[in-house]
């Protein structure tokens, strides 16, 4: 196998493992934001949402943007190959 070859193996490899990623940063996301909607319709005397758990949220989304971009940058390097 050439270097060329194992680069872009590499690269498949690393494309596969990104979109694993983004799939299960989403289904992280969405859980996040049931539990969070689950929890606000609770009537309590105090709110039942911890504050971790939207940061938690926000902190994937933040995530999936960036593994989005990396995802795309494999792609790019790919295609340049």
């Amino acid at each position: 196998m050439s270097s060329f070859d194992e680069v872009r193996a590499a690269l498949a490899l690393v494309a596969e493992r990104l979109a694993a990623a983004l799939g299960h940063a989403a289904t992280a996301r969405e859980q996040i934001a049931d539990a969070v909607g689950v929890l606000s319709q609770l009537d309590h005397s105090a709110p039942l949402v911890p504050p971790e758990l939207r940061r938690a949220g926000d902190e994937l989304e933040r995530s999936l943007q960036l593994i989005s971009g990396g995802a795309a940058s494999v792609t790019d390097i790919g295609a340049r190959l």
